[in-house]
């Protein structure tokens, strides 16, 4: 079973960029996915989308996952449960050397099959880098006390620290470097 880390921190800290940041020398190939949250897509409304991660798709209307102020729950967890889940299985079908997950939320609670198939990757062979925001979540709280996986904290004062990076790569990528 691989180990996992999950990166967590106040909003617009960081948690995103150091994935990135992860990401550029990695060689191995990337599954999951990302979540955009952006104004461009409906006439400066706010919506936020899931993307397949190593990608380079746009947000869209096919790849939305909610709009930000409206309440339409079970669109919501309708389109986490189709999009999600056909991201992560798409992923695993490539056999990526990393997934990333990143990010998630609150807006997964009611989203049973998707959280079903993240916590079922959890206990896969495949490291997972992500993102948890946080907010008050039994299946966020889930996620932290599975026992392969690993929370860091980002803030303003760690998250150009290179012991970071590095902690975050030796926890990953351990088992994989001596093979």
């Amino acid at each position: 079973m691989a180990d996992h880390v999950f990166l967590t921190g106040r909003k617009q800290v960081g948690k995103s960029t150091l994935i990135r940041k992860i990401l550029q020398p990695y060689p191995g190939s990337v599954g999951g996915f990302c979540t955009v949250r952006t104004n461009t897509v409906f006439d400066g409304t706010f919506s936020v989308h899931m993307l397949p991660a190593g990608m380079s798709l746009l947000p869209s209307s096919d790849n939305l996952l909610f709009v930000c102020g409206c309440a339409e729950s079970e669109k919501t967890i309708e389109r986490f449960e189709q999009l999600g889940c056909q991201i992560l299985k798409e992923s695993l079908i490539r056999r990526p050397g990393l997934l990333i997950m990143d990010e998630l939320g609150p807006n997964e609670a009611d989203a049973l099959l998707f959280q079903t198939a993240v916590l079922q990757l959890l206990d896969g062979d495949i490291p997972i880098l992500g993102v948890l925001q946080e907010a008050e979540s039994s299946f966020l709280q889930k996620i932290a006390c599975h026992p392969h996986v690993h929370v860091m904290r980002v803030t303003e004062e760690n998250r150009n620290n290179s012991a970071l990076c590095e902690g975050i790569n030796r926890t990953l990528f351990s088992r994989i470097c001596f093979q």
